[in-house]
């Protein structure tokens, strides 16, 4: 699973949305994977139950978050959506994020051993944030990408 990739076959990429909550953040996230058939309906469902479960342990880092579940039977392709809100919301635990990456896998391999990594790499660059605060629109994004 590749994240440029993803984005681009799940027409995946939202940018300067507006969510005033952190669950309407994380269906900002979600609907782009719904829409292309790379999930269904019941993983936003799963993310939500997940977050007041255990809290918002898909935090990376400040201001950005991977909002994911386990693999189920609720996601039928892997893939990724990236959302930028225009104004950050908080996240339980006190947390501002106004970037999501939302991941969807089909195994706990692909999770680990392709996704993160990859999601890793990208926000370990130098001036990222500020990077992605500029893009204008989607090829923009997807040339930070790689």
């Amino acid at each position: 699973m590749d994240l440029k990739e993803s984005l681009i076959e799940n027409q995946s990429i939202v940018l300067n949305a507006k969510a005033a909550t952190w669950k309407e953040a994380i269906r900002l996230a979600v609907e782009p994977l719904i829409k292309s058939k790379a999930v269904t309906e019941i993983y936003y469902d799963e993310i939500i139950m997940s977050t007041e479960e255990m809290g918002a342990y898909y935090i990376l880092c400040p201001k950005m978050a991977m909002p994911h579940a386990r693999p189920g039977e609720y996601v039928l392709k892997d893939s990724f959506s990236f959302v930028t809100l225009s104004s950050p919301v908080m996240f339980p635990g006190d947390q501002e994020v106004d970037i999501l990456v939302c991941l969807a896998a089909t195994s706990n391999e692909n999770h680990l051993g392709n996704a993160l990594p990859q999601i890793a790499t990208l926000f370990s660059q130098e001036e990222v944030f500020e990077k992605i605060y500029r893009v204008k629109d989607q090829n923009e994004l997807l040339q930070l990408i790689g």
